[in-house]
């Protein structure tokens, strides 16, 4: 038995959510100990109500640490057994709080939880679709968008959109429809991304948008970008937005997808506005600032005004996040040899920002990028950008040997492995610094990275 209606009670404003969620707290409060069940259904309330409204998602998520994960699906459960009833009891676990988790963990990038994709899988694989598990459906579909399984989440939707008609065409269907139209362009078919958005805006008057509609006007924007077609796209933007998005999630790929019109229009600093608001809103609500490939896309930007040096911290930022945890090995491969690959990563990584930015199909590549497939894990080409060709004013300033010491600083090589590699004293070393530092008029290592990298 769920706690919330998914109908009527759903907020729509962060005031309504935070009321929501102490009238859930106080409901928890009065449950039995031994009541699992409800502990857990209470818990997946919260938890989807808070994954709406980011800045209240990461004090929920902390609050039910105490609160168990559910484990295995019963085999009742797996083979459609109701949510609530005995087949996802505390043995099983609630599906609902599965799939809450699963949405919950992709957008904190929590590596203590579960993996989020395995977690929606399971949780899609127990539940039937009705009214009291719509949220919960929506929710780990969501979090397979997210955690770059489009094909999983494409197959799921199909599946229970027809249900969704049958049972609440009119609340459940669009958003259903919404989220299948993010995973196709997350897939890279924009067409069918494209016209399942424009389905969701023709089912649902604008009188009646909630911040959800954020999803498929992200996904209008960001596929006419991305196919050069600057009219329909800015057909899309100019159309107003409830206000009350900026409060939910669906602003970040609505900030994302309209900075990259503003790329591809040659509104630089609009699209930098854009996109340094949504890796802003990630941290300040304590997001995995990697849903979004916001960093490479503000690059890309900086780029476009002249602007290297930031340019080259927003690449330094990406790199030093890594891929994604299971492709960093495969992408950096042996630590020994990090740094030197990394140079060369930096310079292709560069190099594709400026043949490639604002250019059709450009969202589309910053998405493989984000994914790990940086362009150095693919077949080799020489990088047009090289740091010696960017930075010669800088290395002009400076003498031979101090140049020679100077680039091996900024690539991250210690005082005594410059020393081996140049065959000079430490000593030495530190006197060649000192002069770079006082001639290039940096503060230290870190300064002379974004000037040399």
């Amino acid at each position: 038995m769920t706690l919330v209606e998914p109908t009527a009670a759903a907020p729509e404003l962060l005031w309504q959510a935070k009321d929501l969620l102490a009238v859930l707290d106080r409901r928890s409060e009065t449950s039995s100990a031994k009541d699992d069940q409800r502990r857990l259904e209470a818990a997946a309330d919260r938890l989807l109500v808070a994954c709406e409204f980011p800045s209240l998602l990461r004090s929920v998520a902390s609050d039910l640490e105490r609160v168990p994960l559910a484990g295995p699906v019963t085999a009742a459960a797996a083979s459609g057994g109701a949510v609530g009833g005995p087949a996802a009891g505390p043995a099983g676990g609630s599906v609902r709080h599965r799939a809450a988790w699963a949405l919950a963990g992709r957008l904190l990038g929590d590596p203590g939880l579960p993996d989020p994709a395995d977690g929606a899988t399971s949780a899609l694989s127990a539940c039937a679709f009705r009214e009291e598990t719509a949220s919960a459906v929506l929710a780990a579909i969501t979090a397979l968008v997210h955690s770059n399984r489009p094909e999983a989440a494409i197959s799921w939707c199909d599946a229970v959109l027809p249900d969704a008609a049958r049972i609440a065409a009119d609340t459940w269907a669009p958003r259903l429809l919404a989220a299948r139209a993010e995973a196709s362009l997350h897939r890279g078919d924009v067409l069918v991304g494209l016209a399942r958005a424009e389905a969701v805006v023709d089912m649902v008057p604008p009188q009646r948008w909630g911040a959800w509609i954020g999803g498929p006007l992200s996904c209008l924007v960001a596929g006419y970008t991305d196919l050069a077609e600057p009219g329909a796209a800015k057909e899309w933007v100019r159309r107003p937005v409830p206000a009350p998005i900026y409060e939910t999630r669906h602003c970040l790929g609505y900030l994302y997808a309209r900075g990259h019109f503003h790329l591809a229009a040659g509104e630089h600093r609009s699209a930098l506005a854009d996109f340094m608001s949504c890796g802003r809103l990630l941290a300040s609500w304590g997001l995995d600032p990697d849903l979004y490939a916001w960093r490479l896309a503000a690059a890309a930007a900086y780029l476009g005004v002249g602007d290297h040096d930031n340019a080259l911290t927003m690449v330094d930022s990406q790199l030093d996040r890594g891929a994604p945890a299971g492709d960093r090995a495969r992408v950096f491969g042996r630590s020994g040899a990090r740094g030197r690959r990394r140079q060369e990563l930096r310079e292709e990584l560069f190099a594709t920002l400026q043949d490639t930015s604002g250019r059709p199909g450009f969202l589309s590549s910053l998405r493989i990028l984000q994914w790990g497939d940086l362009p150095g894990t693919g077949p080799h080409r020489v990088a047009r950008y090289k740091v010696t060709d960017r930075y010669a004013g800088y290395l002009d300033q400076l003498s031979p040997s101090e140049q020679r010491v100077a680039l091996l600083a900024a690539q991250g090589e210690t005082n005594q492995q410059i020393a081996r590699s140049l065959s000079i004293t430490v000593s030495t070393v530190e006197q060649h610094l000192t002069r770079t530092y006082r001639k290039l008029r940096v503060a230290g290592r870190g300064e002379l990275r974004r000037k040399l990298g």
